[in-house]
């Protein structure tokens, strides 16, 4: 008999990068909040880190970012030393910590989606062109982002705020992309040389990949065709009920 969770996370995976290809982040607070619910949560962290730099590789093959490079290179270079750094401190916070660490930040981002990105999805102080490079406030906010990943798994709260905040929909994506596959790609390789990239880990990134694909596909799609102001509106209330659902 086939376990659960080999049929729910290709449902899972194909809902976190429906939302990852739609807005450029978010799959780690999809996979890791419901597969916490189905595995341990160090082996749900390593499998949303393969899962989300496998899904950033394809979506960088899909809408190359162009120009801008020491733009990108200095925040992957913040984000990747951020995440690091926190990967090597996973093994250091103790497991009943953290379906309440994943509900508390996975609220707060979704009353923010509300209130916050959804509000200003539509103002016309937002940019679509980026600047060539980064300021301090960015850096320092892209490695608390990192660090926050590397830790507990979820990046999005810090940098989302500092970046949805400036940038209009196709900057704002075409910021996280790049990022945001380096940080999976460093918390990835850190997650391996402490232990925690396992066999079953394998396993389950396999269970997921094919959700992973056609949610790549059709997220990208909606991200052309959808309006962002209603977008974050949903997927804050999403986010909200996810939180309140890993509490109870």
């Amino acid at each position: 008999m086939i376990e659960p969770v080999y049929i729910m996370l290709p449902l899972i995976a194909l809902a976190a990068f429906v939302l990852k290809a739609a807005t450029g982040f978010g799959p780690a607070i999809v996979v890791i909040a419901l597969g916490s619910l189905l595995m341990a949560p160090q082996e749900v962290i390593a499998t949303s880190s393969i899962l989300d730099m496998t899904a950033g590789a394809l979506l960088l093959l899909m809408d190359r970012p162009r120009g801008k490079l020491g733009f990108w290179l200095a925040l992957s270079a913040a984000i990747v030393s951020g995440a690091v750094i926190g990967g090597l401190l996973i093994i250091t916070i103790p497991e009943r910590w953290f379906d309440w660490i994943f509900a508390v930040a996975i609220f707060v981002l979704g009353v923010w989606f509300i209130f916050g990105r959804g509000r200003t999805a539509d103002n016309g102080g937002l940019v679509d062109e980026l600047p060539s490079r980064c300021d301090a406030a960015d850096l320092g906010m892209t490695f608390f982002g990192g660090f926050c990943g590397g830790l507990f798994g979820i990046s999005g709260p810090p940098i989302l705020w500092q970046f949805g905040r400036k940038f209009a929909k196709h900057a704002f994506r075409q910021t996280l992309i790049p990022i945001f596959f380096a940080a999976a790609l460093a918390r990835t390789v850190t997650y391996a040389s402490t232990g925690l990239v396992t066999g079953q880990v394998l396993l389950y990134v396999l269970a997921a990949l094919p959700g992973l694909l056609l949610g790549i596909y059709l997220g990208n799609k909606v991200f052309f065709r959808l309006s962002e102001t209603w977008f974050n509106r949903v997927a804050g209330v999403v986010l909200i009920v996810v939180a309140i659902q890993l509490v109870f």
